[in-house]
């Protein structure tokens, strides 16, 4: 051993972060982060909890026992956060630090005060670095 510490391959894995990239409005530079597996976990499992409790808070009697009605009912409510939630979970400073909270409604409020182009610009650089879905050699034959 040349006085190196080798870092396991545990370690190795728990170093991979998020990537930040950054993207213009207008002539100024702002930052977002690729999601982490606690971001995904919210989006895909979070996001019908949130569904639950805003739906409890807007009155709606949620029919747990049959899953088609649920998703049914589910689908009319409205989340008036849902945009403003994902700016928070992406938008960070240089560093990948998140600039707001997701689950602080003032946050979520002044996100949502915001022109829309942020939320197109931050969309079109998300964009721009996901692969495309590009024809395989199996769809041309």
């Amino acid at each position: 051993m040349n006085g190196r510490i080798e870092m396991s391959l545990r370690e190795k894995l728990l170093a991979t972060k998020p990537k930040v990239r950054s993207f213009l409005i207008g002539d100024i530079t702002y930052f977002y982060r690729e999601f982490t597996v606690g971001d995904m976990n919210k989006a895909v499992y979070g996001q019908q909890q949130a569904l639950f409790k805003i739906a409890q808070e807007q009155g709606i009697e949620l029919n747990f026992d049959n899953e088609e009605a649920l998703a049914k009912q589910l689908a009319q409510v409205y989340d008036p956060y849902q945009i403003a939630r994902t700016l928070a979970t992406r938008l960070c400073d240089e560093k990948g630090e998140n600039l707001f909270d997701p689950n602080n409604d003032a946050d979520l409020e002044q996100l949502s005060q915001l022109d829309k182009s942020v939320f197109e610009e931050l969309s079109k650089a998300i964009a721009d670095i996901e692969p495309k879905n590009l024809p395989s050699a199996e769809d041309s034959k």
